[in-house]
């Protein structure tokens, strides 16, 4: 009997779980996102160096308050930035999501 309430427990905190991740729609915080989250944003190709750098200039420097704030990651360009896309949102943290418009101009080289 109790293998069966655990068996129920756990499943029912995995469905919790994964509701929680479906229902932001891929959406991603630079600001809470781990090295393994930024490397699993689906399309982009976040190489694991630059996804550590994300991270420890957040840890280092307070979290990301522009988009432009992430220029200042080392190993970041201005065209991984355009891939990217961060946006801000209402209440100031720095996503990435994949159905928004691009927030930055294009680069002109």
């Amino acid at each position: 009997m109790q293998k069966i309430i655990l068996s129920i427990t756990l499943a029912a905190a995995c469905l919790f779980f994964a509701a929680a991740a479906f229902a932001q729609d891929g959406v991603v915080s630079f600001n809470k996102a781990s090295v393994q989250e930024l490397m699993a944003i689906e399309d982009i190709d976040i190489p694991e160096e630059l996804a550590k750098a994300i991270v420890d200039y957040r840890k280092a420097n307070g979290p990301f308050k522009s988009a432009e704030d992430m220029l200042k990651v080392p190993g970041m360009t201005q065209d991984f930035m355009e891939e990217l896309n961060p946006q801000v949102t209402d209440d100031g943290d720095v996503i990435y999501d994949p159905d928004a418009e691009p927030a930055l101009a294009p680069s002109k080289c």
